[in-house]
């Protein structure tokens, strides 16, 4: 991005420039400045055999008959019947003999869910394309204790490379830093559809999603347990995944890099409030910085676990390596505890998201269906009225951004019945009621910015909690039933 102030009642012109991950814009008193930050590739690796799409999950063979009453029995027909009125008959049956804890409804979907047998040892696999995402090649590496049909699933690691490497080589990264503990867990590293640098589109900021979906289909995940990591151009991937998608990850750990989005430098702390409930270890060096430069991942670093210790986030762990540049020695110990507690909320009592694109909008259990106005276009020209001297443009630059975002905060107070939901941009959302955290034996209540939303779902929908476990893969989320709604007044 360029801009440039006029003193006075000044305009602040802002444009994009095509925006990079060793190239970022970065702004002076009075202008922006391009300053190129080179930074050395990742270990490099030949890549793997790339691999053909693999076939789907094969569905369980359908089992005689459930007896009445047999909840595992009527779970696992449930999942092998192919006819949606079939399985809605099923799920009524279910609900009528579910399990009264959830933990054991989550150990029972578990266990019950037909899967792939997988070999120990690695997989080339392929996730398939996702309506505007490309299919995904991916390296899945299952561990010598692994069982499919279990009634816990394993946490796993998404790894992502760096400029030229590849998934195999960043599996062996991270084989390295777990040591002996990578065999508790299952690992997938994922291959960038791009070569090069990063840069913030949306394939680039969503193909860790792709490979996570596709391994909760084809493996026992514990979906609580999943941690993003990335080294370098992987670090950048990393940040810019768990920013629009919080509410899917345990934890992130971004290594020699910062948050880069389509605000550049700028933005390196404005979509922050979005990960305030993540656990997230930021990992970077203290010399990280290219000769010449002002800035550079070491001071935006820097800047980020400033603004994290100001918004008090309790789940943040910053790591500088005094007197390591770009090439840092990761801290292993302090990484393999990091994997072992990162543990997702998948219906924190907040979640505030800032965006700017309608398809980022997933504020954990609220996601942004229709919006009120177009995407921001970062890559236009815009205008931006200050009144008297402007002192700190990066400053101006980004309070005009949050202006024109879309938001969405999500509020579910323990014990009061009620998500509350406040948008600003955004005309219709869908909300997801918690079947742990809502009481279905009381009045459920859901609000838009402050106004009542009808027909709110009264009782535990096992139709839905079945479907979409079914769907995602996802069994430490029980979704109880959704319910669509439109701001009043919006356009």
């Amino acid at each position: 991005m360029r801009t440039s102030v006029r003193p006075g009642s000044a305009v602040l012109g802002l444009c994009a420039a095509g925006p990079e991950t060793h190239r970022a814009a970065f702004i002076t008193a009075l202008a922006w400045a391009a300053v190129l930050a080179c930074m050395p590739a990742w270990a490099a690796a030949p890549a793997p055999t790339p691999a053909a799409p693999a076939p789907a999950p094969p569905a369980a063979p359908a089992p005689a008959a459930p007896v009445a009453g047999d909840g595992p029995a009527i779970l696992k027909a449930f999942f092998a019947e192919a006819d949606a009125a079939k399985r809605a008959a099923l799920a009524a049956k279910f609900g009528a003999v579910a399990p009264k804890s959830w933990a054991d409804l989550k150990a029972m979907l578990h266990a019950a869910a037909p899967r792939p047998a997988l070999a120990t040892g690695r997989h080339n696999l392929q996730a398939p394309a996702e309506g505007e995402l490309p299919a995904v090649e991916y390296v899945l590496r299952v561990p010598a204790g692994y069982a499919a049909a279990t009634a816990r699933g394993w946490p796993l690691i998404i790894t992502c490379h760096g400029m030229g490497g590849s998934g195999d080589g960043a599996l062996r990264q991270v084989e390295g830093w777990l040591g002996p503990d990578a065999e508790n867990y299952l690992l997938a590293a994922a291959e960038s559809p791009e070569p090069g640098v990063f840069e913030p589109k949306r394939a680039n900021m969503e193909y860790p999603l792709s490979v996570l979906h596709d391994v909760r289909r084809r493996a026992n995940v514990d979906s609580d347990r999943t941690v993003l990591t990335g080294f370098s151009k992987g670090g950048y991937t990393t940040w810019a995944t768990v920013l629009f998608s919080p509410g899917e990850w345990g934890g992130a750990a971004p290594m020699a890099c910062y948050p880069m989005t389509d605000a550049a430098a700028t933005g390196a702390v404005l979509y922050l409030p979005n990960v305030l409930g993540l656990a997230v270890q930021h990992h970077w060096g203290a010399a990280d910085i290219e000769p010449g430069q002002k800035e550079g991942i070491n001071t935006l670093s820097r800047d980020v676990a400033t603004e994290m210790k100001r918004r008090a986030a309790p789940r943040f762990e910053g790591l500088e390596y005094p007197g390591q540049g770009h090439d840092i020695h990761v801290d292993a110990a302090r990484l393999r505890d990091f994997a072992a507690k990162a543990r997702r909320d998948a219906f924190p009592a907040e979640c505030h998201l800032i965006f700017h694109h309608l398809w980022q909008g997933r504020a954990c259990y609220v996601t942004a269906t229709a919006a009120s106005k177009a995407d921001f276009d970062f890559h236009g020209k815009h205008s931006i009225k200050v009144t008297g001297p402007v002192t700190d443009v990066r400053k101006v630059t980004r309070d005009f951004l949050l202006g024109e975002a879309f938001e969405l905060t999500a509020r579910m107070a323990p014990g009061n019945n009620i998500v509350a939901v406040m948008a600003k941009g955004i005309r219709e959302v869908e909300v997801e009621l918690s079947a742990e955290k809502l009481d279905f034996a009381r009045p459920v209540k859901v609000t838009l910015n402050t106004r009542s939303v009808a027909g709110v779902p009264q009782k535990i929908d096992w139709a839905e909690l079945l479907e979409t476990a079914r769907r995602t893969g996802d069994f430490e989320r029980l979704v109880a039933g959704r319910v669509k709604a439109t701001v009043a007044g919006a356009k």
